[in-house]
């Protein structure tokens, strides 16, 4: 028998890394108010380290949303996979060439394209989807924090958060936020 509302449970399971720097960083700062040079030091690290693996934890929390899209979202030796009750699929990040964010009201869909034309769409919201943030970031050249702006305050649309590009006969990946057209 628990005596926290399921609800709340469920808010504070989701931003579990956030409430665990914050108390990292209390520990660490009354380590700095302690006499020894020694414990001083470890506080101060300790701040340090919580603020910065805060920040990650802050932007994780903001990307990820509520549970309520139908389908579940699995990340796993750099493939993403969804299964959906009507559609799924799954496609490699060597093999991403588009990622679309849609936005219709405060319906949104992450929209992957690959490079030999398949398509994955995922809903915002799915089970699992928090996978997606670190399989994302490690895109090179992806840049969260327009991801961020686009999820929380964007038009309704369809827009390229990340693109792969070719120039010449290396590849140049690029990392912006620009109006789909198509």
């Amino acid at each position: 028998m628990s005596f926290i509302r399921p609800q709340v449970a469920a808010r504070l399971h989701k931003g579990r890394e956030l409430l665990a720097c914050l108390a990292v960083l209390a520990v660490g700062l009354w380590m700095t108010q302690s006499p020894g040079p020694v414990v001083k030091a470890v506080g101060a690290l300790a701040v340090v380290a919580s603020v910065g693996f805060g920040a990650i934890a802050w932007r994780r929390l903001r990307f990820v949303a509520d549970d309520s899209a139908p389908g579940v979202v699995s990340v796993d030796e750099r493939q993403i996979t969804y299964l959906g009750p009507v559609m799924g699929g799954a496609m490699g990040l060597d093999a991403l060439m588009v990622l679309r964010l849609r936005r219709e009201g405060a319906r949104r869909a992450w929209l992957l394209q690959g490079e030999d034309g398949t398509a994955l769409a995922i809903p915002h919201g799915a089970a699992g989807e928090e996978q997606l943030f670190d399989a994302f970031a490690a895109l090179p050249g992806f840049r969260m924090v327009h991801v961020l702006q686009q999820l929380e305050t964007g038009p309704d649309g369809s827009f390229i958060v990340w693109q792969r590009t070719m120039s010449g006969t290396a590849p140049r990946l690029t990392s912006r936020t620009q109006r789909d057209t198509s």
